[in-house]
């Protein structure tokens, strides 16, 4: 069995990896701005994996082997799971955009939003889902396959998922300090964004984090990470298409929506990590 000192061990290692990545961005920040090779290839090809490629050395280093890397489909029987983890995060996102439109008396914008062009959508993310999310294996074989499991006997379910997600969500400081780096952005507005990157990653991780326990693989949170980088993007799409003015402004109803709803979902599937561990206790 393993001990939670060397869980510590591990866990430490890992991220020490993972956050040598980061500086990438700093170290060679001024070749990615000048050549889109360089972007390529530190973004993607370098720190977009760094997760799973820390989640592999940690394993050779540690001699812990490489058995439970959650890498199986596990397609049988268990599909639907699937269909959440595509589902969701766009049931989410549309509310997140939709319902301050129609609480705040302006379902009138929506003239054109039509059900063709929202099926139309659905199955070209759907198309798009198959192909383009497997770059995220990189960073749930590490986030979700790895340090959700080394963290979870040390800070137990709910410390895992607030932890885990700071620690995500730090991760991509890089990218959000670009604009104010590059003289783009106020600090004041870069930091209200990183906040709340901290907490829509911190509460979005406990369903990522509920899926690959649920399942054992880390594709279903794969396919639901892809959904909840590309959902927004697909909405405000669709959107476009209506009588919404480019001047539109919903105050405090667009900042409740924006986070009750993520913060009611995180709070759920906390629930359900928490009634499924107390289970598995039962058991043995």
């Amino acid at each position: 069995m393993t001990t939670k000192k060397e869980n510590a061990q591990r866990l430490g290692i890992y991220l020490l990896i993972v956050f040598l990545f980061v500086l990438l961005f700093f170290v060679f920040r001024k070749p990615m701005n000048e050549s889109n090779t360089a972007f390529f290839i530190i973004y993607y090809c370098l720190f977009s994996f760094s997760p799973a490629i820390a989640n592999i050395i940690t394993r050779a280093v540690t001699k812990e082997g490489f058995r439970d890397m959650k890498l199986h489909l596990n397609l049988n029987g268990n599909f639907r799971w699937y269909l959440l983890a595509f589902g969701l995060p766009l049931i989410f996102f549309s509310a997140r955009i939709l319902l301050p439109i129609i609480v705040s008396g302006h379902s009138g914008w929506l003239d054109g939003f039509t059900v063709q062009d929202a099926v139309a959508s659905v199955f070209m993310l759907a198309a798009l889902s198959v192909v383009q999310s497997i770059g995220l294996l990189g960073e749930e074989l590490g986030w979700r396959g790895y340090m959700n499991q080394k963290m979870e006997p040390l800070f137990c379910t709910v410390g895992t998922c607030l932890f885990g997600g700071v620690v995500w969500s730090l991760w991509h400081l890089p990218m959000d300090l670009a604009g104010w780096l590059d003289g783009e952005d106020t600090f004041s507005d870069t930091l209200m964004m990183c906040g709340g990157r901290m907490l829509l990653l911190t509460c979005f991780g406990t369903f990522l984090m509920w899926l690959t326990k649920k399942k054992d693989s880390v594709f279903p949170a794969v396919v639901a990470h892809f959904m909840f980088n590309q959902s927004q993007g697909a909405f405000d799409g669709l959107l476009s298409q209506g009588n919404i003015p480019e001047n539109a402004d919903l105050g405090a109803i667009s900042d409740v929506c924006e986070y009750t709803t993520i913060i009611i979902l995180a709070v759920f599937f906390i629930g359900l990590l928490l009634r499924e561990n107390n289970k598995n206790k039962r058991n043995i």
